[in-house]
């Protein structure tokens, strides 16, 4: 049996996979050495994925029926991309048709609540992808309540009010039993997306205090959760590494802690370290990254595979069990979206041909999701090298024993590196700007 094999991409994406290199019982003293057997575990993975937004699943249903079982197939399956996390958007987001939400008359009680709006195209999208990943992990995010529920009683911009807080914790749920009765389970949600964020009103958006975004999560909805038999997980903040003092000002109360089962990062402001006090205060605690997608411009920083390369690997090394991108499909603008943004699809749907054009966030999962397990442990390893500073390298063991490696080279020069693995050294070569998955058994 193979012992080693490799997949490599060039920075545009080209992939082709490599011969084996035969181990050796001696060190390699001109690389850095990465010794697997010394390497302890981390966190366990939990897998990768990207947003079922009303955007994504409008462009998805667009695609003849066929065509799109063939691109699920290639998305989801095991002998595909392997990609097994949705997230899903409660009411509208700025990747939307237009601006809703599920209740739009004021109304406490909330008696004509309704998501008959996903019922379109939301949830049957989802439910064709369920059936290729019966194991698809979802998790939902609102990016506003109502707007009678808010300040300015608009879904674009503005404060939750306090006094509604507790028909926000129902709505939730409400939501929550919908799409259980629509025969989709929610395994996991956050509070409100980017709850710091201020878009000045151009799109559905609510800023959230800490201290409601507290009493959701360690008072309001654990009671209710449990009265509606929902085993829901409670994921908290759902924002930029850069708010890490928010999040442990929130997990001061004991409540908040209790219950809380995972804290959501975006890596749009700050760096991957600045997770690490959260760490290590509360070892135990699972941190996700929940949204980062590509930019449809192609000189953009997100268009280089190595920058995500280091994105991700920057995330995973540093707590997160997840990598999720954002909208799954979108057209060859970005769009739809209500906010003239720049982000592309993992995948794109052309507006006028149809054709079909992955993202290099999608040949960058490439080196990612196919080969690292869901319960995979990630292992202790620096993420860059006193030697090899633009050298990066995640580090993960399989359920089945496997050791996955991927490294990026985001040097303009060629470079190596080794692996010390059940006593014999193995070294590989890393052109420049390239990446490089080496899975060992």
């Amino acid at each position: 049996m193979d012992r080693v094999k490799m997949l490599r991409s060039d920075e545009s994406g080209f992939a082709y996979e490599m011969e084996n290199q035969p181990f050796s019982p001696n060190i390699y003293y001109d690389s850095p050495c990465v010794d697997v057997d010394q390497a302890k575990v981390s966190h366990k993975i939990l897998g990768f994925g990207a947003s079922f937004t009303d955007a994504a699943c409008y462009m998805f249903q667009k695609v003849d029926p066929e065509r799109r079982k063939a691109l699920f197939q290639d998305l989801f399956s095991e002998d595909g991309l392997n990609l097994s996390i949705g997230r899903l958007n409660i009411g509208a987001s700025d990747y939307s048709t237009k601006v809703y939400s599920y209740h739009e008359k004021e109304d406490p009680e909330l008696k004509d609540f309704s998501i008959d709006h996903d019922k379109k195209y939301i949830i049957p999208i989802v439910k064709e992808a369920q059936a290729i990943r019966p194991d698809l992990f979802l998790f939902s995010s609102p990016w506003s309540p109502p707007g009678w529920m808010k300040t300015g009683g608009s879904m674009c911009g503005g404060y939750m009010r306090a006094k509604y807080l507790p028909v926000f914790a129902d709505y939730l749920v409400n939501y929550l039993q919908a799409y259980q009765e629509a025969g989709i389970h929610i395994d996991a949600m956050t509070m409100q997306n980017e709850p710091d964020t201020d878009q000045r009103g151009c799109m559905p958006q609510s800023q959230l205090h800490p201290d409601f975004e507290m009493e959701l999560v360690g008072h309001l909805l654990p009671s209710r959760l449990k009265a509606a038999g929902l085993d829901t997980k409670m994921w908290l903040y759902d924002h930029n590494y850069q708010g890490w003092k928010r999040v442990l000002y929130m997990l001061s109360d004991p409540e908040v802690a209790a219950n809380v089962d995972s804290v959501a990062w975006h890596p749009y402001d700050g760096f991957p370290t600045m997770m690490n006090p959260i760490r290590e205060k509360y070892p135990d605690l699972a941190f996700q990254l929940t949204e980062k997608g590509p930019n449809y411009k192609k000189n953009s920083a997100e268009s280089h595979l190595l920058w995500w390369s280091r994105t991700i690997t920057g995330a995973l090394n540093n707590g997160c069990s997840s990598f999720v991108g954002w909208n799954y499909a979108l057209d060859e603008n970005g769009s739809p979206n209500l906010g003239n943004f720049k982000c592309a699809g993992l995948v794109e749907v052309h507006s006028r041909t149809g054709e079909i054009t992955p993202s290099i966030q999608y040949h960058a999962f490439k080196h990612y999701a196919p080969y690292l397990k869901r319960g995979a442990e990630v292992l202790s390893c620096p993420m860059n090298f006193p030697q090899e500073p633009m050298v990066d390298c995640l580090l993960a063991r399989n359920p089945d024993g496997s050791v996955v490696a991927v490294v990026g080279n985001g040097a303009d020069k060629f470079s190596s590196i080794q692996f010390k693995y059940k006593g014999e050294y193995l070294k590989i070569y890393l052109p420049e700007q390239t990446m490089t998955t080496i899975v060992l058994n």
